[in-house]
Parts: structure tokens; sequence; C-alpha cells
């Protein structure tokens, strides 16, 4: 568990005498869920989820520390990384089992189609979460034919907003690292032209645009298939918490060719290019995974911080997302949200809210991207 203080949006929040309640409010419900989910597997389950193989990844609003207890779904994965087994199908299901066993029955159900609510509800019906996921698929399948959707959304959610609950010493953290390491490997070069530092890793760059405009698309395509069913809860989403972690995946590609500790560890040692290349790629590996182990929101107050991003920008930022997430846990108005149709939005109070702190949040983040030291490398690796 990371320290309260340590985290960077505490200190940009002190540093400009900002409360961002709904902020503080969801990383500590986060880490009550966390606890609390823990304990429930290991009760029912055991330790079968936690072997040197295998972890249970979660994703989402848990993994960015942005639950809500009661209201977010629970997005999954049984990550295996070894010999498979049998028994592994056995536990996916122990824990698809266990998770609904936290339940309560719903306060208003005159419309309800459920009986039961649940603390960990079940992943969305698209069948990326909730079972088991392979190594093999998310570090060798990368782009081609064979790089589904679903793999795709893993990979890239695995690298910028998952957490491994119980042991951290199993598949997760070393998945991470061989998916970082397998984009790297395919970078001919890793230093500018003049040596002076590391370049911008295009191919990781590169597929987490694509997964941005993935998640884009996507959005248009549940809108037709669910015939407009939850469109306004999915585009608040879309503007806010998948913009941030989208954001937050570009300034860690940005941050390994403006990180001056970084720089200083390059190796140009001629009379041994392969092992230069070799120390080059694994501190590079290493201040990505770095990065990577900050919640998308922690990743994106450190980048307001060092790069010296203006103050009213961060706080604008930062206020709109604080925001965001007071909608996210009011029930009457996440309800609405859910039932709003897009020909209804226009004139919806609520929705009007959406966009107001949307639009707010998008336009600090043009500032931060076009208006500091980001905007060359935006320009050259964002834009074309």
């Amino acid at each position: 568990m990371i320290e309260k203080q340590s985290r960077a949006v505490v200190r940009l929040s002190a540093s400009l005498g900002c409360e961002w309640r709904h902020i503080e409010r969801a990383d500590l419900e986060t880490e009550k869920a966390k606890e609390a989910l823990l304990a429930l597997l290991r009760r029912e389950v055991g330790d079968k989820f936690e072997s040197e193989d295998t972890n249970l990844v979660v994703f989402g609003s848990m993994a960015r520390g942005e639950w809500i207890d009661w209201v977010s779904d629970l997005d999954w994965t049984f990550l295996i990384d070894g010999q498979c087994k049998p028994l592994h199908f056995q536990i996916a299901q122990d824990i698809r089992d266990t998770l609904k066993k936290e339940r309560r029955e719903k306060k208003n159900r005159e419309d309800a189609d459920e009986k039961w609510e649940y603390r960990f509800a079940e992943p969305g019906p698209t069948g990326t979460f909730g079972n088991m996921g392979f190594s093999h698929h998310l570090i060798h399948l990368i782009g081609g034919q064979e790089d589904t959707n679903k793999n795709t959304t893993q990979r890239i959610l695995l690298l910028l907003e998952s957490l491994a609950v119980g042991s951290e010493t199993g598949a997760h953290q070393r998945v991470l690292t061989e998916i970082v390491h397998r984009y790297l490997d395919e970078e001919t070069n890793l230093l500018t032209r003049d040596g002076s530092r590391f370049k911008v890793p295009r191919f990781l760059l590169n597929d987490i645009v694509r997964f941005w405009r993935t998640m884009a698309v996507d959005f248009a395509s549940k809108q037709r298939d669910r015939r407009g069913q939850g469109w306004a809860l999915r585009n608040a989403k879309l503007r806010m918490s998948r913009k941030l972690i989208f954001a937050a995946g570009l300034l860690t590609c940005f941050s390994c060719q403006l990180d001056e500790e970084l720089k200083a560890k390059i190796s140009t040692d001629k009379s041994d290019i392969k092992g230069a290349r070799s120390l080059n790629l694994v501190d590079l590996q290493e201040h990505i995974i770095r990065r990577l182990t900050a919640t998308p929101i922690d990743v994106v107050a450190q980048a307001t911080i060092e790069y010296k991003i203006e103050k009213a920008v961060a706080k604008d930022l930062f206020d709109a997302y604080d925001d965001f997430l007071g909608m996210m846990s009011d029930v009457d108005k996440r309800s609405r949200l859910k039932e709003l149709k897009p020909e209804q939005s226009r004139d919806d109070e609520t929705f009007k809210e959406v966009q107001d702190f949307s639009e707010r949040f998008s336009r600090a983040l043009k500032k931060i991207f076009f208006g500091s030291q980001l905007n060359d490398l935006t320009q050259e690796y964002g834009t074309f």
C-alpha cells in the first residue's frame, strides 16, 4: 500500500491549497474494498489464487483508486503465467461464485430485474473480464490478426490500470515486466541520434494510442448494440476516466525522453554496443514500470509537478476530475445517466454537468500537452 502523503495527487493538492474530497474519499473506499475483497477470497477460495504462477488481477475503478462501494463493477482476470492446469478453470469459477456472496437486497425493486445487488458486481457483458487470462497471448500477440480486442484491452489496462490482489510476487508483476520488455525489444535504437537522451518508445506509445481510439470506436458500437442503454454513463466515463488513463500512458512514454535521472544512466560505451544496449534497455524498462505502478491520477499529478504546469491549469484539471468522481458516487445522478438516451441529453441538467466538467478537463489537458514543454513531443509523437 502506498503511503497517502507520498501520492503525487496529495502533494499537488497541498501545494495548491486544494481539497479534492471526492478523490480522497474514493481512495479511502478503495483501500477498504481491497482489504474486504482479499479477506473474502482467502476465506472462501483459500490461497489457490495466489500461487507462484497466478494472480487475481483487478482493473477499472479499484485499480485506479476510484472505487465506490456497492456501485462499482469489479473488472478482474485470473492471470496465469506458467504451466496450464485444469485446476485453473475451477479457481476462476470459485472466484466468480465467491464474489456473489457479498450481496444485499435492492431497496427499490419496482423496475429491477434482479432482486440482489452485489458489493463486487460482475464485469460488463463483453467477456473481456471475469475469466482466465494467459501471459502468452498478452506478451506475444501484439498487433496482427490474433491480437483481438479483448487481448489488446487486457494488455494495455494491465499496464495502465491494474492491481494484483494478494501476493505481489506472482504472475502480475512478471507479466507486466515482460510486456514492457517486449515493446522495448522491438525498438531498433533506444537513444536519440546524438545519444543524449532516451527516445520516446514508439511501439508502446502507438499501442496506447490505438487502444484509446479503439475505446472511442467501441463506445459507438456499444451504443448501437445496446440500443442506447447506459449511453450517458459510458459517455461520462469516456470523457473522463478513459481519457485520464490515455493521458497517463502518453505521459509515461514522454517521460522516457524528459526524465533527467534516467538520462544520467545512459550508457554509450562504443566498445560494447550490445552490452550498452542491454543496460539501456533494462534502465528504460525499470523507469517505465516504476511509472506504471502509480495510479493514472498520480501519473498525471506527478507530470504537472515535474513539468511545472501552471497552477491554475492543474487546479482546473483536478477540480474537474473531483466533480466527475462526485457525480459517479451520487446514486440519483448515476441512475439518471444510466437511463438517459442520447436524444434526451441536450436538455438534461445532469448531462449538462457532465459536459461542464468534461470540457474543463479537456481544456486543461490541452494546455498541459500543447502549452508546456510537452508541446514538441505531443506534436511529433501524438499527432503525426
